[in-house]
């Protein structure tokens, strides 16, 4: 073997190495991290956000946010994870609103896997953004 194929061959296994290392469900310190982008709907086409789910000794964790939602300022939105309501959060004057959800603080976090759906809706049921863990 020559040291061109050794220089190659050691080069195809780090990156090999590294493409098993970055999966969205990537596992740090025997907990899993996953993150959706939420899209605008049609109707609501500038809103842009992202949803965090992270599991770690057992507890679980789940971040939706949203912004440039400005013309839902004051507003009730609806957050379903796989197709089940978690939770509810409010525009602000600035277009964001937030959910954090928490075993840690006693609530119930759905289980979440890659290719999970997240939809936030209005209280009349519009869809406003969504998005795949």
């Amino acid at each position: 073997m020559t040291r061109l194929h050794r220089a190659l061959l050691a080069l195809t296994l780090v990156a090999a190495l590294a493409a098993a290392l970055t999966p969205a469900a990537q596992a740090q310190g025997g907990g899993t991290k996953l993150t959706a982008r939420l899209a605008g709907t049609k109707a609501f086409p500038g809103v842009s956000g992202k949803a965090t789910f992270s599991r770690e000794s057992g507890q679980r964790e789940l971040e939706v946010e949203i912004e440039h939602a400005r013309s839902l300022h004051g507003k009730r939105l609806t957050v379903f994870v796989g197709g089940k309501k978690i939770g509810t959060m409010v525009v602000g004057r600035l277009g964001n609103a937030r959910l954090d959800r928490s075993t840690k603080r006693g609530q119930a976090v759905p289980n979440v896997t890659a290719g999970t759906g997240v939809s936030v809706h209005t209280a009349a049921g519009a869809a406003v953004a969504k998005g795949r863990f």
